[in-house]
């Protein structure tokens, strides 16, 4: 199964805020479920959208699978309330994300850049706790 390293406070925002898109300024033709991962250190001074809360740092997780969700698409343009439209003439890709599930316990793992693989006990692990979703080594 593929996994994304996403930094909080974002990550809390996808799995417990409703955000159903993560931007990123590279694309991949993947669709799919993905195992959501939380990066060892938060983004300072991140600021969700009106009507969130933006949550303490020192609460969330870090260094862990913290859920999973399905890519239904990539696009460059959304009224989602989180897909960010940058100041200048970058491209930025909203990943259309679904089906987001939370784990009841996360897993700790470390994460790595870009989309990647992760380790058989992980995904083990997650299997336990999700028992009722398919998953897929890529």
């Amino acid at each position: 199964m593929k996994a994304m390293s996403i930094k909080q406070p974002w990550v809390h925002a996808i799995l417990r805020e409703g955000k159903d898109i993560e931007n990123r300024s590279w694309q991949r033709s993947y669709r799919g479920w993905i195992a959501i991962h939380a990066s060892q250190s938060p983004r300072t001074g991140a600021r969700l959208p009106r009507g969130h809360k933006t949550p303490d740092l020192k609460t969330l997780d870090y260094s862990a699978i913290c859920g999973v969700a399905r890519v239904v698409d990539i696009v460059t343009k959304s009224p989602s309330k989180w897909f960010h439209h940058p100041d200048d003439d970058s491209i930025n890709y909203g990943w259309v994300l679904a089906d987001v599930k939370r784990l009841q316990k996360p897993i700790e793992c470390n994460g790595m850049l870009g989309l990647w693989t992760i380790p058989p006990n992980v995904l083990r692990s997650m299997k336990r706790q999700l028992p009722k979703l398919y998953f897929t080594k890529d």
